[in-house]
């Protein structure tokens, strides 16, 4: 869902590709008509551009409805959308993070009554992934993916190091012994990392702590959360783990080139990682310590903006992009662990890694959706600036935080 969320969407270097390539001239949100729609998403490049391009022509063969994609980077996604809502311009379908949609329950339509009026079947969506496209009970997109955040390790490294390999279920007391094994074989076990969905559910794994409410509320001040940062930064301190970068993908990166054992991401990623890296590519559940095992999970999803002239014809065409067909094509091409229960186990069969199924089905059932909140970027921001002190150990997890609410506050 990061970029950071959706691991490897973002490149600069395709922003020329995709806003000319998808946009087939047309300007944003211009020439709605019933049967012809536009629909804004995240590309990166080519092979993402194919990749929905299939699903755009799903929806001209089986609805009679041509969606013409308006793409840009992930990096640059929401900035954009944010000026196309603003000015007026925006597109009919929206693209949405479930962890953005709380900024942008002003300009979507909630879904609830046009799902009721077709007769749509909410239960065949994964309820973690439908929890998380909901704003305050109201329902702004249908989940084309979902995912916990999880532990990717490198197989080989532990194999090297004469280190057992985690297993689902396995404790922060087991994730410190083995971070201390492979140190004496002059490995580093985990790559730090300050993104937002990644580094609370570190913390809530190991300790429950939480800045964001059951109820998609901020609360900076939880003691838990802070302890949970000191004890980030304990890992630094002991050799176990990187120091923490203000660049999202540096964990990712640390990874993919043999210098860390482990990182946390999302299913998302787990296709494409295995495709990137030279070694064996192994994935478990986060260490559990004093709540037991727990996570976060957050997905995206297709919503429809409250400037689309034809809402109805819209809904059509998110329907055909969420159902069973299309998102069982998008598992089995790697691009999404489906919103749709029925079509998870095409993911599974595609992935070919070894214990990704139980590992994946064991952290599902201990996720929670981290719920957005209006100030879910502002937080996101403030981890980078603050956070990331902490880790690195510059800095209490007590004093980060409160530095963190400060900000927060003055709003």
């Amino acid at each position: 869902m990061q970029r950071r969320f959706i691991a490897g969407l973002a490149a600069a270097a395709a922003v020329t590709l995709v806003l000319t390539g998808c946009s087939s001239g047309s300007s944003a949100g211009g020439g709605q008509t019933e049967d012809s729609l536009t629909w804004s998403m995240w590309i990166a490049g080519k092979e993402d551009q194919a990749a929905w391009q299939k699903v755009a022509d799903t929806v001209k063969s089986d609805d009679g409805i041509t969606l013409t994609i308006q793409g840009a980077p992930f990096e640059n996604y929401f900035t954009k959308l944010s000026t196309q809502l603003s000015g007026g311009s925006a597109q009919c379908v929206v693209s949405m993070q479930s962890l953005r949609a709380a900024n942008y329950t002003s300009s979507l339509l909630p879904l609830d009554e046009l799902a009721k009026q077709d007769g749509l079947d909410l239960s065949a969506f994964d309820s973690t992934a439908l929890d998380g496209m909901k704003v305050d009970g109201k329902l702004y997109g249908l989940p084309y993916d979902t995912g916990p955040i999880m532990m990717f390790y490198n197989r080989d490294l532990f194999k090297q190091a004469g280190v057992d390999e985690p297993k689902p279920g396995w404790t922060v007391d087991q994730f410190e012994a083995a971070g201390a094994a492979l140190k004496a074989k002059g490995i580093t076990e985990f790559g730090s990392t300050v993104s937002d969905l990644n580094l609370e559910s570190m913390i809530y794994g190991y300790n429950g702590g939480r800045v964001i409410t059951e109820g998609g509320k901020i609360d900076a001040t939880d003691a838990k959360f802070a302890e949970g940062l000191d004890w980030l930064g304990s890992l630094v301190k002991k050799g176990y783990a990187t120091q923490a970068s203000s660049d999202s993908s540096q964990s990712s990166n640390d990874f993919a080139a043999g210098k860390v054992a482990m990182y946390t991401d999302g299913p998302w990623s787990l296709i494409s990682q295995k495709a990137k890296v030279q070694f064996d590519l192994g994935v478990t559940t986060l260490p559990s310590g004093t709540s037991g095992p727990s996570t976060f999970a957050a997905g995206s999803g297709f919503g429809i903006s409250k400037q689309c002239k034809y809402p109805e014809q819209a809904f059509k065409a998110v329907q055909t992009m969420t159902s069973e067909k299309v998102l069982t094509s998008l598992a089995e091409e790697g691009r999404a662990f489906p919103g749709r229960t029925a079509a998870q186990a095409s993911w599974y069969s595609s992935a070919g890694i070894e214990g990704a199924e139980e590992a994946l089905k064991a952290a599902l059932a201990k996720s929670s959706p981290l719920l957005g909140n209006k100030q879910s970027d502002q937080l996101s921001q403030l981890f980078t600036q603050y956070a990331l002190q902490a880790v690195n150990g510059q800095a209490s997890g007590k004093d980060t935080m409160s530095s963190i609410s400060g900000q927060l506050g003055s709003q």
